[in-house]
């Protein structure tokens, strides 16, 4: 039994186009209407107010009095309501942000249908509530059981990209093909900007900087659209022509990301078939984007992306302190070297014992240690 997610492109006309435009605007706005209420009524009383009492008092109210709110199918906007009150509820205890308010164009934004679409899988199309019958492309061949239970569909809009994706969360209980590695297997990891990821093993998976060999043309295209941009003029009103630019950027981004995300499962896929338990080193990510000489290149790599996958992947996985001297201490003797602590030293020679070393694989290998020592004092307990 698992939890997976499928996402499907929509080919959507611009009748169904302009229909589901009009439905996140409606999700959009009484998004916005409830935080607002909800953050009101916390000053005054120092409580939230709880789902059956806002949906009741305050939605069905607010349907009444604007009739465009009953163009989309109902489950969305109730959806959206549900969803506001549990972020509000649980964002100090899960960690989660505070909600925001949503603002037009600047983000994905998405509908929950809890109506099945009824996805046809002979002619590849789906039928969606208030939208109609709407073509899938077959970009994949990958569909879903028809004994998995389906959680949730969702339909998303990229304005940027004026494309619409069709997801959907289903717990699937078939029988997997996937390989599970032997249990004495286990590796290291030391990520870096240098090389991606380095391993206890010797194995180097190196760093492809999607962003860095994709910087002309993104150059070249905001460059353009800097020259078309109109100052003291909105963004709606600007020129066609700045927008097809903005649109191009947009692409290029997506593209971008696209890249990342598909060496990301790549390698976190190669980990998890191949080693019962690895260990990394736990990053504090967002202190390390603080730091503007390597920000760019940090942000290019994506180690917490890379590091969420390995976590629901892998049999076994195993954090080890960011504090631990991984890159500082010898691997044989025990030895810890202050002088290593520069970045640029990529090999040393340990003073003691008189073994050199490679930085990064000297780190793997005492992280593979360390997590090793880690997980059997868990186990054990």
């Amino acid at each position: 039994m698992s939890i997976k997610a499928i996402k499907y492109e929509l080919k959507m006309n611009a009748t169904q186009t302009h229909k589901l435009r009009c439905a996140v605007g409606c999700v959009r706005f009484v998004h916005n209407y409830m935080l607002d209420i909800q953050q009101k009524h916390y000053e005054e009383n120092k409580k939230w107010i709880p789902y059956p009492t806002l949906s009741k008092k305050y939605l069905t109210p607010l349907k009444q009095q604007h009739d465009w709110l009953r163009e989309p199918s109902k489950w969305c906007l109730q959806v959206a309501c549900k969803n506001l009150c549990e972020n509000l509820f649980s964002f100090k205890k899960l960690g989660r942000s505070f909600p925001k308010f949503k603002r037009k164009g600047r983000c994905v934004e998405s509908i929950h249908i809890t109506e099945n679409p009824q996805l046809n899988y002979e002619d590849w199309t789906c039928k969606i509530a208030k939208i109609g019958k709407v073509k899938v492309y077959r970009g994949h061949n990958k569909r879903i059981p028809k004994d998995a239970k389906v959680y949730h569909y969702s339909v998303e809009y990229k304005p940027s990209l004026d494309r619409c994706f069709l997801s959907v969360v289903y717990e699937d209980n078939s029988l997997t093909n996937k390989r599970i590695p032997n249990k004495d297997t286990h590796c290291g990891i030391d990520v870096g900007i240098k090389t991606f990821a380095t391993l206890s093993d010797g194995k180097v998976f190196e760093n492809q900087k999607h962003l860095k060999s994709n910087l002309k043309k993104l150059r070249v295209l905001q460059r353009s659209a800097s020259r078309k941009y109109k100052k003291g003029v909105k963004t709606e009103e600007q020129s066609s022509n700045w927008k097809k630019v903005q649109r191009k950027i947009a692409k290029l981004h997506f593209h971008i990301a696209n890249q990342r995300q598909d060496y990301n499962h790549k390698v976190s896929k190669y980990l998890s078939e191949n080693y019962y338990l690895v260990s990394v080193e736990d990053l504090a990510v967002k202190n390390m984007v603080k730091n503007h000489r390597l920000a760019q290149a940090v942000s290019d790599v994506a180690w917490s992306s890379f590091l969420s996958m390995l976590k629901y992947k892998c049999q076994a996985y195993q954090e080890v302190d960011r504090f631990f001297a991984s890159s500082q201490t010898c691997g044989y003797c025990g030895y810890k070297n202050l002088k290593v602590k520069d970045l640029s030293v990529r090999s040393w020679v340990c003073p003691q014992c008189g073994v050199k070393h490679d930085r990064d694989l000297n780190a793997s290998k005492n992280i593979d240690r360390e997590g090793l020592s880690l997980w059997r004092r868990k186990v054990s307990q």
